[in-house]
């Protein structure tokens, strides 16, 4: 599998659509790897000029008949990194809201996940204060809310990109009554081809162009080589092209990122360190058992500030799952909206779901899809093995693995099942 980069840039408004409010058609705020997809096969059925079911040996044909499809993940706004969807554990103040570094007055956002898991687990053995998830922020004490949209990796630090959005309103005139027209009044919300970007020097914050980022995973070398070609040529994604909407610039590049090796005794030094309470083990930075890690001695040192020390059992091993895209999990044939309850051989003991329920139109026949329920972007889900041997360990890290890398669930190919483990953020309070 080849992982390339995409980097979508806006020459003109973007129109995405999502649901219609009255008169009001609103937009998305990132580009759906559905989409991306569907670009590229309008492109290449135009070129190929072949009936849908007679392609072969085109571009297209090697593109979307072969049994192994690129997958097409999600373009999400960006500055300079890659963003990704605020997990629903995400909060912050009502009234100052935002990053610290972002926004002078801003009282920080922070993750509730570890807190919220340590008092509950806490309270199971002891007596102990009410959790008020209030800001503590020089003594705000106001209500905490949930945070929408995406976060961005910059330096030491996290930014939250904000798209700007943008209206267009047309009407028809009834010639006779020389007014608006019955049902013919609408607006169209659409992506402004400018954002707000980093501060500079003096402090003020200048617009840059609009970028959408995201990556596709070719099935190989060869594929991967032909969307290099192809990508660059698509010049409008979107609705009401035929207005001039919807022109981008988009680029192609191979994703650097290194292979990281585990170490081959980590599932018995995972084991070790549950048993011990101890998680200062050194493993390569970045990689999965460097997050379970993390993560695990972040939960034992909430757990111990709580002072009551029957909580703290040994032997328990935790991982979370972030969902970086909606994954469309099955169960009993059916989808669900939520993560089954085990899971590489571990229990679901906490969820924080957010349900979405998606649908849209086939490239290939016009017509409607299915709707179906789905695990929404920024679903959160905690996980425990019990009491785990070395080698469900072994079991649990290759499954993880296997997920994080191929996704979970169907219609991947169409940007559904990008999750990832133990995410860094849920260990970042307050971020400066």
């Amino acid at each position: 599998m080849v992982k390339l980069d995409i980097t979508i840039q806006l020459e003109t408004p973007l129109l995405l659509g999502a649901q219609k409010q009255g008169t009001v058609s609103e937009t998305m705020t990132f580009l759906p790897g559905a989409m991306l997809r569907g670009g590229i096969g309008r492109m290449l059925a135009q070129q190929c000029s072949h009936d849908l079911r007679s392609h072969n040996n085109c571009d297209f044909a090697a593109i979307f008949n072969e049994k192994s499809q690129p997958r097409f993940g999600p373009c999400y706004p960006a500055i300079s990194n890659f963003s990704a969807p605020f997990p629903a554990t995400a909060r912050q103040c009502k009234h100052y809201p935002g990053f610290k570094n972002q926004y002078d007055e801003a009282h920080g956002i922070h993750d509730a996940l570890i807190p919220l898991f340590a008092f509950e687990e806490a309270s199971q053995y002891g007596s102990m204060d009410i959790y008020e998830p209030d800001c503590k922020d020089s003594n705000c004490n106001s209500k905490l809310e949930s945070v929408s949209g995406f976060y961005e990796p910059i330096g030491h630090s996290y930014w939250q990109p904000h798209p700007h959005v943008m209206r267009l309103s047309r009407t028809a005139v009834n010639r006779r009554r020389r007014v608006a027209a019955d049902e013919l009044l609408y607006t169209l919300e659409m992506l402004s081809e400018q954002m707000g970007g980093l501060p500079g020097r003096s402090g003020q914050t200048h617009s840059v162009p609009t970028r959408l980022r995201g990556n596709i995973w070719a099935a190989n070398e060869a594929q991967a080589a032909l969307l290099e070609t192809l990508l660059p040529q698509v010049k409008q994604l979107g609705g009401a092209v035929s207005r001039g909407l919807g022109m981008v610039k988009v680029s192609v590049e191979r994703s650097i990122d290194s292979l990281i090796h585990e170490p081959g005794d980590a599932a018995s030094q995972l084991c070790d360190a549950a048993k011990r309470l101890d998680f200062d083990i050194q493993f390569p930075i970045g990689s999965l058992t460097y997050r379970i890690a993390r993560f695990n001695k972040a939960i034992i040192e909430k757990l111990q500030e709580s002072g009551i020390p029957n909580c703290l059992r040994p032997g328990m091993l935790y991982f979370c799952i972030d969902c970086i895209s909606d994954v469309i999990w099955p169960n009993g044939g059916l989808p669900t909206v939520t993560l089954p309850e085990w899971f590489a051989g571990a229990r679901r003991v906490r969820r924080f779901i957010q349900p979405r329920r998606l649908s849209g139109f086939s490239g290939t026949t016009g017509m409607m899809r299915t709707p179906q329920l789905a695990v929404g972007r920024g679903s959160v889900f905690l996980y425990c093995l019990d009491s785990p041997t070395p080698e469900a360990i072994s079991y649990a890290l290759a499954t993880l693995q296997a997920a994080e890398n191929e996704g979970l669930g169907r219609d991947k190919e169409r940007g559904q099942g990008l999750i990832k483990i133990c995410s860094p953020f849920h260990l970042e309070v307050k971020p400066k």
